[in-house]
């Protein structure tokens, strides 16, 4: 058997059909017929395509234009043999590549939570004999022996059977449980309809069966969805973009730079070990070494700080997205909603069409009672203490079947047979949207009631009269459960294209009531500038009774239904995404596509899902949100993970990624402008003849081991420019105008003054020593002073108390000891070729400190003004 043949629907082929397609019997292959097999098949394991290996992992992280910039600065240094430069440099390498390393090796896990499922032993059938094997080196064509309890390796044909039920959850989406049998059905049939195929990842709940592998690894429906995932290409975040972009910026530049000054140097004479030796200072000068630290540590920090929302977040990026985000797409039930839904009605037909329905009260009609008995025979519940009283039921299962079985107890529906349910035979799932039960010598259909209406044999009139009513009802915010019974002699379902001229019997009507809470998030989150759809798989109705609980005014032509949206092209969904803010009865494909069009359109789109269909989806997206009642599949595609399914915790989070995303800007604003200062005071002093005011040494020494402590403490900086989360306008840009301002407009100003302090301290007449001393301390100086203006871009120093972040206090403090310690210390003067000056320049250096902070202080009114803020 070679792999290349592939057996047409399996599901529809007879016992004897499959022996023969699948070239085996009942006793199984044979071992040595195994070994061939596995040879054409692999091994029953998912493909790792994603999961990048240890070593090119850690390669990855020296593939960066700023590393390259100080790799070659380290190897030139080599070269010139100024050993101390090159193991500063290299320690610097190394810290940035340790913790990046650190960050990635943790958060790509998808395809590992995906294979977990099939990660067990199973018993089959080999010449006859039955044994236990590892489950990955089943093959197709293996005899299967699957018993309660036992975990399905692989997908499993049918071929005998006794009471055999598996949960679908992890692949469907549904909880009840699945029966399963050996007939063949429709060639057409559906994933969820196969009721004689057994799928990988699915778990025994009852009974015994038998069965033949027909797929393993990625060609089973599991590993298809493991497939997609893996196969779904993640974008770069916007940092992530804006960080390439000017990582690129400053490669380049500084190879213009350091080129130019390396041949002006070289035209005007200057030895060429020296001009050497001061590319390597300009080239480091550039660098920002401390860039890829802070983003860790500000995002690291960011994350811990949504943990304590009851948001998780899987990738670290993911933190800094949030604050981009500009649209959600959020389901209702759970995020929205309590996710409690209640019975709170039961009509029958009748009832409804005389209009004399009522909601539940101190007694039900016999009508209401059998509606109420048929819902208990079609769902899955358990009871705990059956053998006591009534009034001693524990009953387990999912809170909307527990509130069919309490309100049954509740009417004196006690006897047991009613809660015992019957024979699933179609399972309910998102596509066909309705459940059915044999019962005895009949057959219960219960699901959406404009379905079951379609399928239904009423009159006209009363057809249209349900409708009305069904619309009206479901736009008053209720949950609608449609009961019926087959209707003449139905020997056998079990496809739902059999189901047909079905008794329509009534209604179940449910509420799940809003979150107290949500009106106001939703109202502070869309103020904030993010839009807000909401995507549901529950009628049109129901969605915009939703809406209009919390507070949003929504015409009708702002609500798409799936049915519509799968009639447009690509293109004219995307004209019309504009103005609609509601999605109904859509499924988790659609949503995918939503997502894709919405992204298309340059939106930042964070969406939640929890099923196992929602992972690619969720994975796709600028932000996956998984709720955390959600499958492991789901929650391990997505970056966040809510462990209290609510939409106040989406929105504390994207307020959280403001804050990170606020944070991440002062870095950059505060690391690049200082980068500056080195750079054009170095050139400068080249251009205008005279010798280099800092070493390489030096520019690392402040740069790395002083100015990068107060950076990586923004990451605990709790201020936050309120007007701008008011203006209602996100900033998708890390780099906007105001950080390019402030960076460049700071940055050009500060070098300026530098050039001039050495320019004047030479001109005076100040030993060569004394001058690179004085300058040494002003740079390292005010570079610690700036970053308390640097806490906020926008409000001046003196409306926030500027110490009130103890981590940058105590970080100035350190960088300061550690700066007197470098032109104190004998020992450390000598390493980094400083002099001893008189104490009466410390009153300058403190002047100058002020000076700087000033000038800080001018910069940010001036952006106050021009950005009227």
């Amino acid at each position: 058997m070679q792999k290349e043949e592939i057996i047409y629907a399996p599901w529809s082929l007879t016992e004897e059909e499959i022996f023969s397609s699948y070239k085996t019997q009942e006793g199984g292959i044979s071992e040595d017929e195994s070994v061939m097999r596995i040879g054409f098949y692999g091994e029953n394991v998912f493909s790792k395509k994603e999961k990048k290996r240890t070593l090119s992992l850690l390669v990855s992280q020296f593939t960066s234009p700023l590393i390259f910039i100080l790799v070659s600065a380290g190897v030139l240094s080599a070269v010139l043999r100024d050993w101390i430069d090159v193991i500063v440099i290299a320690l610097a390498l190394l810290v940035n590549a340790g913790l990046g390393f650190y960050r990635e090796y943790h958060a790509e896990n998808t395809l590992e939570k995906l294979t977990s499922y099939i990660k067990e032993r199973t018993r089959v059938f080999r010449a006859g004999v039955e044994q236990e094997i590892d489950a990955t080196l089943i093959v197709p064509g293996d005899i299967i022996s699957l018993t309660y309890g036992s975990r399905v390796p692989g997908d499993i044909r049918i071929i005998r059977s006794t009471n055999f039920k598996t949960d679908e959850a992890i692949l469907t989406g549904e909880a009840i449980p699945v029966s399963k049998s050996a007939e063949p059905i429709d060639v057409g049939a559906l994933v969820a309809e196969r009721k004689n195929i057994a799928h990988a990842g699915t778990l025994v709940v009852e009974g015994f069966a038998l069965g033949v592998v027909i797929a393993t690894g990625d060609d089973t429906e599991i590993g298809k969805i493991a497939e997609s995932v893996s196969s779904t290409i993640r974008s770069k975040t916007p940092l992530q973009k804006s960080v390439d972009v000017v990582a690129w910026m400053i490669f380049i530049v500084v190879l213009v730079i350091v080129a130019g000054i390396f041949f002006l140097g070289i035209a005007r004479g200057q030895e060429i070990l020296q001009m050497l030796k001061l590319s390597a200072a300009v080239a480091v000068g550039a660098v920002p070494e401390a860039l890829p630290i802070a983003l860790t540590v500000i995002l690291a920090k960011g994350a811990e700080r949504i943990a304590v929302k009851k948001g998780i977040v899987r990738k670290l990026a993911a933190a800094e997205t949030l604050g981009s985000t500009t649209l959600i797409m959020t389901d209702k039930t759970g995020t929205l909603t309590k996710a409690d839904m209640k019975l709170t009605g039961i009509h029958s037909i009748d009832s409804i069409i005389s209009d004399a329905t009522v909601s539940l009260g101190e007694k039900i009609s016999g009508a209401e009672k059998h509606l109420l008995e048929l819902a208990l025979k079609s769902v899955n519940i358990r009871l705990e203490g059956a053998e006591g009283s009534p009034d001693e039921w524990i009953i387990h299962g999912r809170p909307f079947e527990k509130n069919i079985a309490k309100t049954a107890l509740l009417y004196g529906i006690t006897e047991q047979k009613h809660f015992k349910g019957g024979e699933f035979v179609v399972p309910f799932n998102s596509t066909h949207k309705f459940s059915v039960v044999k019962n005895n010598d009949s057959y219960i259909v219960m699901g959406a009631p404009d379905i079951l209406l379609g399928l239904s044999a009423l009159e006209k009139d009363e057809y249209i009269k349900m409708t009305q009513w069904i619309h009206r009802v479901s736009g008053e915010g209720k949950r609608l459960v449609g009961l019926a019974t087959m209707r003449g002699s139905h020997t056998q379902i079990s496809s739902p294209l059999h189901v047909q001229d079905i008794e329509f019997l009534g209604v179940l009507s449910f509420y799940d009531p809003i979150r107290e809470e949500v009106p106001e998030v939703m109202k502070r989150i869309e103020l904030a500038g993010v839009k807000v759809v909401l995507v549901t798989g529950d009628l049109k109705g129901t969605a915009l009774s939703v809406a209009k609980e919390i507070g949003w005014d929504v015409a009708e032509e702002a609500v798409m239904t799936g049915e519509t949206l799968r009639g447009l092209s690509d293109e004219e969904l995307y004209e019309s995404l504009a103005h609609i803010k509601i999605f109904a009865r859509v499924t988790p494909e659609d949503k995918m596509r939503i997502g894709r069009i919405y992204q298309s359109r340059g939106e930042v789109v964070a969406m939640t899902g929890d099923g196992v269909n929602d992972a690619p989806a969720l994975k796709a997206m600028d932000i996956g949100i998984s709720l955390g009642s959600g499958s492991d599949v789901a929650k391990s595609a997505a970056d966040i993970v809510l462990l209290d399914d609510n939409f106040k915790t989406i929105t504390l989070a994207i307020l959280e990624g403001r804050k990170i995303l606020g944070n991440i800007r002062k870095t950059f604003v505060y690391l690049l402008s200082n980068s500056l200062d080195s750079v054009f005071v170095i050139a400068g002093s080249l251009v205008v003849g005279l010798s280099v005011p800092l070493t390489a040494l030096q520019i690392i020494w402040v740069n790395f081991f002083t100015g990068s402590l107060p950076a990586l403490a923004f990451a605990f900086d709790e201020e936050f420019d309120k007007k701008t989360m008011q203006r209602g306008v996100v900033r998708k840009k890390l780099f906007s105008r105001d950080v390019v301002f402030l960076t460049f407009g700071i940055g050009t100003l500060s070098s300026g003054l530098l050039f001039a302090l050495y320019y004047t301290l030479l001109h005076l007449g100040y030993d060569q020593g004394i001058a690179q001393t004085v300058f040494f301390l002003c740079f390292a100086s005010y570079v610690l002073a700036i970053s308390f203006s640097f806490r906020s871009l926008y409000k001046p120093i003196y409306t926030y108390n500027p110490f009130s972040n103890k981590v940058l206090s105590w970080s100035v403090l350190a960088a300061a000891m550690i700066i007197i310690a470098t032109v104190s210390i004998p020992f450390m003067r000598g390493v980094f070729g400083l002099s001893v000056i008189p104490f009466g320049w410390v009153w300058f250096v403190f002047g100058w400190v002020l000076m700087n902070v000033m000038i800080v202080e001018c910069a940010k009114y001036i952006l106050r003004r021009t950005s009227k803020l």
